[in-house]
């Protein structure tokens, strides 16, 4: 628009003519692209909830965290860690057991076993490193030889 609302008037110019772009006629293309994913906790580990009882055998290839309460048998590759709230009574194979809360039965780890102050844990230990915090609760019969010396 010109000076006092007059429309302006020029020469038109030379103006290269542009293809439209292509627009996209499959469903997949119409569609809306989907929400992202929801992240994972950064600890990568189960969660068994507070609020949450499982009853059975659980087994499998990731870290564990007990909150709630466990009853059965637990076996897995990975770490097991009992929360200062969480009750385990299984028998109970893993690479590492933590507990800060109360584990009842036979607890063999490949690798060590922990209890921590808060810790109670009644059952027989199999594990090549043991470590009782001061303050722990432990009562049952503790195994430290390693695979070599159980075949001797």
């Amino acid at each position: 628009m010109g000076i006092f609302g007059k429309p302006e008037h020029k020469p038109a110019e030379a103006v290269p003519h542009r293809a439209p772009s292509p627009v996209p006629t499959t469903a997949a293309a119409l569609a809306p692209s989907p929400a992202p994913a929801p992240a994972r906790p950064s600890t990568g580990a189960c969660i068994v909830g507070a609020k949450t009882t499982i009853k059975g055998e659980i087994s499998g290839d990731e870290d564990i965290l007990v909150e709630g309460l466990v009853e059965g048998q637990i076996q897995i590759t990975k770490d097991l860690r009992v929360g200062p709230g969480g009750v385990v009574k299984a028998k109970v194979q893993a690479q590492a057991v933590v507990v800060s809360g109360e584990l009842v039965g036979d607890c063999h780890a490949t690798h060590r076993v922990e209890i921590q102050a808060s810790g109670k844990l009644l059952g027989n230990i199999r594990a090549p490193r043991v470590v009782i915090a001061e303050g722990a609760s432990f009562k049952g019969m503790s195994d430290m030889s390693s695979r070599g010396e159980e075949k001797k």
